[in-house]
């Protein structure tokens, strides 16, 4: 924190000196020492009131910083970049002229960040309370959103302004909440997505459609009304931008809720294998589905059925008309064998599980809907490892070298994924947006805010494209990152959170364990675990690394083997090679680097003298090279 000093104190000492210079004579020379003595005892006593009056003035200012917190955003924690007290200078690195955001002042929450670490990579840096909110802060918050508002109007502090603050004031302290007028909704709902920092889409912001269900108090009701959310965004094909919003929070006990994290998704079935049929992102909501009574095909693309849950009550779950959702087959321009492999996905994305939190008010149940950025399923949702992983079928059915990396198979296979998912829905009409396009309209949405708004807040992490990022204008342009409200939010699974009605008020008996008996407990199970591993043949597998991949095969070998042997893993370098000859199974998982030179980990001078008199035991070498090396 910058402090106002009265000057270098070094600096002062030296001016003193020269002036104490200057006032010694010849007739005073032979007493220079005894005035010099004195006048650097003066000198120190004036330093220390210079240090003590320093150290008052900074106390002050801190004191005078932390008034200033307690009535606007706190700058002792969090970001320290976005919470500074002044614009922030945002370069653009291809040379395009600097903008300075100001709008980072007005942001309401603390991120996770500090003086010490960034936490920006973090998935969810915000998610909402269960908690309804205390009433001071629902005071706060209506009042810097109708600040918004009537600002927005031109007719701040009007008397309508304060009429309607007064208004609000009265039923907050009445009853601790109070009702938004349509056009308030409306208006707290289109800004919500104008600061929703990920969205790369939001130049469409003001378009945005609000659907004001809040008189929808039943799970049938709030199916129906989903339906036509659906019918509305998809119009055929030519996608529509719409928010369906249900009833608010109230006591945290009858909250709305719709279960599904998008209102059209994918089920997932794991196998007894452990592998995974359909969307594995959605295997645990898919099991949820499934105890609820659900009948399901088990088949790759199976949509998912709606669940909802009203007023705090138990949720109902429903299944989608079949004409109701559209959906596109993936066919490619170039290769006839793409529209075999079977792909395709739905039309429209609609995000469900988030929050909107609009004026201190909590809508736990809103459905949000746009269009599809073509890499959004074709680099995310088919490719990612996590998801459908198609990536090496693809590289494969391209009869492209898959042994190594360098022949940048996955770079080219995800171009022609991402090229089928935008020719198949180009072919049907339907409205998809390339990364490129979508980059341009950012920027120019970014343009436009940082005149209008002096800043706009954007994840730089999810703005840039999942492909060829470096090619695209968001990746040059610097942005920064802050929490405004209104907003979308994270909330917790409501699955996981929901209090069945069975449960409710029922005090289940608890059998408590002291310590001893499950110390007992965890011996007799390690016990017979051992029993069975003694059984078995031992096997111990070795590896040598430096970049990681020889570790990776040699974990996959472990739970390979691991079905029959009793299998143990070591580093090579952590080994102890004396217990070499008592080994019934040895396998070593090594691999060169560099020029052909072994690893750093697997260079043992203890191994190299047991390979020159030990080799005769050995039954099978397994070889993983690299075309690189001649």
């Amino acid at each position: 924190m910058p402090s106002t000093t009265l000057g270098n104190n070094d600096d002062l000492a030296l001016v003193i000196d020269e002036e104490l210079a200057l006032q010694l004579t010849e007739s005073q020379a032979e007493k220079g020492e005894d005035v010099l003595a004195n006048r650097l005892e003066d000198i120190s006593e004036h330093l220390k009131q210079i240090n003590q009056l320093n150290q008052f003035m900074q106390l002050t200012e801190e004191l005078n910083e932390h008034k200033k917190n307690e009535a606007g955003p706190s700058t002792s924690r969090g970001c320290p970049i976005t919470h500074m007290q002044r614009p922030i200078r945002l370069k653009n690195i291809e040379g395009k002229p600097e903008v300075y955001d100001k709008l980072h002042l007005k942001a309401q929450e603390n991120l996770s960040c500090n003086n010490s670490k960034c936490m920006s990579s973090v998935m969810g840096f915000y998610t909402a309370s269960l908690e309804p909110r205390p009433q001071q802060d629902v005071l706060d918050q209506a009042k810097d959103f109708l600040e918004q508002y009537f600002t927005s109007m031109k007719k701040a502090s009007s008397p309508r302004h304060e009429a309607r603050w007064n208004e609000v004031q009265r039923s907050i302290e009445a009853t601790g909440e109070y009702q938004l007028t349509e056009a308030e909704l409306t208006f707290g709902a289109k800004a919500a997505w104008r600061n929703a920092s990920r969205c790369i889409g939001r130049i469409q912001w003001s378009k945005l459609k609000v659907f004001d269900c809040r008189h929808v108090t039943t799970t049938r009701g709030m199916f129906e009304v989903l339906c036509n959310h659906i019918k509305y965004g998809t119009n055929k094909g030519n996608i529509r931008s719409a928010i369906t919003i249900f009833p608010q929070r109230t006591d945290g006990l009858h909250d709305y809720r719709i279960w599904n994290s998008q209102l059209i998704s994918y089920a997932g079935y794991r196998q007894s294998d452990g592998t995974i049929v359909g969307d594995p992102i959605n295997v645990e909501f898919t099991d949820v589905c499934l105890k609820m009574g659900w009948k399901s095909k088990g088949t790759e693309w199976d949509i998912l059925p709606l669940i909802v849950s009203a007023n705090g009550q138990d949720p109902e779950l429903f299944e989608y008309p079949s004409d109701l959702i559209l959906e596109v087959p993936f066919s490619h321009p170039k290769y006839e064998w793409f529209a075999e492999l079977g792909l395709r996905w739905y039309a429209l994305p609609a995000v469900s599980s988030m929050m909107f939190d609009v004026g201190g008010i909590q809508f736990t149940a809103t459905a949000f809907s746009g269009w599809y950025m073509s890499t959004e399923i074709g680099c995310r949702n088919l490719c990612d490892t996590n998801r459908r992983n198609i990536l090496e079928t693809v590289a494969n059915k391209m009869e492209l070298d898959t042994r190594t990396t360098s022949s940048l198979w996955k770079d080219k296979a995800l171009v022609e994924v991402n090229l089928a998912v935008l020719h198949s829905f180009q072919t049907r009409n339907i409205t998809i947006l390339d990364h490129h396009t979508a980059s341009e309209n950012f920027m120019k949405h970014f343009e436009n805010e940082s005149k209008i708004r002096n800043g706009c807040p954007a994840d730089w992490i999810w703005i840039v494209p999942p492909l060829s990022g470096s090619v695209t204008p968001v990746y040059h342009q610097e942005f920064s990152l802050y929490y405004l409200r209104p907003s979308f939010d994270y909330q917790h699974p409501a699955w996981k959170v929901h209090v069945w009605e069975k449960e409710r008020g029922e005090i289940k008996p608890r059998r408590k364990f002291n310590f001893k008996q499950i110390a007992r407990a965890v011996i007799f199970t390690s016990i017979l675990y051992t029993r069975a591993l003694s059984k078995r043949i031992k096997a111990t597998i070795l590896y040598a690394t430096e970049t990681g991949k020889s570790e990776i095969y040699a974990k996959q070998l472990t739970e390979l083997m691991g079905h029959a042997f009793h299998t143990q893993t070591y580093c090579m370098a952590d080994y102890d090679i004396s217990k070499i000859e008592h080994e019934s199974l040895l396998l070593v998982v090594a691999s060169t680097f560099g020029n052909g030179d072994p690893p750093e980990n697997g260079e043992s001078r203890a191994l190299s003298r047991y390979r020159k008199t030990h080799t005769t035991g050995v039954r099978c070498i397994l070889c993983l090279f690299n075309a690189n090396y001649k």
